[in-house]
């Protein structure tokens, strides 16, 4: 029997590891490989699913950090982060921040590290979602989905997919945040 399946998963988890729990992530990996060799093809899934969902978990922790800090006079909450399951966008992490002023709020969220979000973001930049709700933009050199009823712009840098919206908040607000957004370091971030 060869060993090529479980030898390229291991390989493919362990090429995005950044901060890890080494100890857990590797436990999962070795499980899969055990239960591999037994035939238990179930078990050994399920093991590299965990591995693959722990690896995603301590992603999240670097992609808080690419979130701006509040803009002069406004103050944030902690980041979020949801690891997207693979149904969901073809899986991936999300992280988002909410940035507050009195009864003001502005919400900045990424998805990252899913497999779709280029194919996506190609279809967002080209124009194909506008309609009535919704324009292309282009705002300091980058195209922007704009949706009207969310006061939201929408935006892909690398291999992330930028929200930024904020339902009560004025429009030059909203594009400050977008500039306070290092999108160089995501898209750098990004093609890791």
């Amino acid at each position: 029997m060869t060993r090529k399946f479980p030898i390229l998963a291991v390989a493919l988890l362990m090429s995005s590891v950044g901060t890890v729990q080494a100890d857990d992530v590797t436990d999962q990996i070795n499980q899969a490989l055990q239960a591999y060799e037994k035939h238990d093809l179930s078990t050994a899934a399920s093991a590299l699913d965990a591995a693959s969902r722990l690896l995603r978990q301590s992603a999240a922790d670097g992609w808080k950090a690419a979130l701006p800090a509040p803009l002069p006079g406004w103050t944030a909450s902690d980041a979020d982060s949801v690891i997207v399951a693979a149904a969901i966008l073809g899986g991936g992490v999300q992280v988002s921040r909410t940035y507050q002023k009195g009864d003001l709020s502005v919400e900045i969220s990424l998805i990252v590290d899913s497999p779709v979000m280029q194919s996506v973001g190609g279809l967002l930049n080209s124009g194909i979602f506008n309609g009535d709700d919704s324009k292309l933009v282009v705002i300091d050199g980058r195209k922007m989905n704009y949706a009207k009823s969310e006061h939201s712009y929408t935006t892909v840098a690398g291999k992330a997919l930028i929200s930024v919206k904020g339902e009560t908040v004025d429009d030059a607000t909203l594009r400050s945040y977008l500039k306070a957004i290092n999108f160089a370091e995501i898209e750098k971030m990004s093609s890791k």
